[in-house]
């Protein structure tokens, strides 16, 4: 991955496999959300993101339960809160996530990839463009693969990495956790110094 700041925007130059992972990645979170979705997605951003509804229990799927936990003490509360508020959250997620593979589809146009000249144009590169509007969209969605992703592994604290690290079965998809964290923080760190952005609500 290399990152090009440029005036008011920042070009994410990923290689083509790590473009595909990501993509991959990001098309699972939306599949999960989606099956925990009441309703239709609403084309409409501002109608789906204040849309009404949900479930009455934190869900029984781990990463679901990380991404949608419980907002207060008191069970009552939690679910009469759930019952209003989820269904909107359910849906601005998979808009952030829509957003982020329409990105990396249209990033993956070779012939595009090879007009840029400013050291952008490795053979096979997905050229992603990110902008001040576009940012929240891009933290949103990778803190989500990440917290879904601690949530399926069991990975709650620095010894649990440690001890997942050096286990088989789990070993690659903590070193995909620690990528997709490489990935947010330089984001973050690039677009920090030279951008002015919107906060990542």
């Amino acid at each position: 991955m290399k990152l090009i700041p440029l005036r008011g925007t920042l070009r994410v130059v990923f290689e083509r496999d790590e473009a595909a992972m990501l993509d991959q990645l990001v098309s699972q979170l939306a599949q999960l959300l989606d099956s925990h979705s009441g309703t239709a997605l609403d084309p409409d951003p501002l109608f789906a993101s204040l849309e009404i509804g949900g479930s009455d229990e934190l869900p029984s799927d781990p990463a679901l339960a990380r991404l949608f936990p419980d907002a207060h003490e008191s069970d009552a509360d939690s679910s009469a809160f759930r019952r209003v508020t989820e269904q909107g959250l359910i849906n601005r997620k998979l808009q952030d996530a829509l957003l982020v593979t329409g990105a990396l589809e249209l990033g993956a146009d070779a012939a595009a990839a090879a007009e840029h000249t400013d050291g952008s144009d490795a053979p096979g590169a997905v050229v992603v463009e990110i902008s001040p509007e576009s940012l929240p969209v891009w933290v949103r969605t990778l803190t989500a693969l990440r917290l879904a992703i601690a949530a399926r592994i069991g990975l709650r604290q620095h010894d649990d990495r440690e001890r997942l690290l050096h286990e088989e079965e789990t070993r690659g998809t903590v070193l995909v956790f620690d990528w997709l964290a490489a990935v947010l923080e330089s984001i973050l760190a690039v677009t920090q110094d030279g951008m002015d952005l919107p906060e990542a609500d």
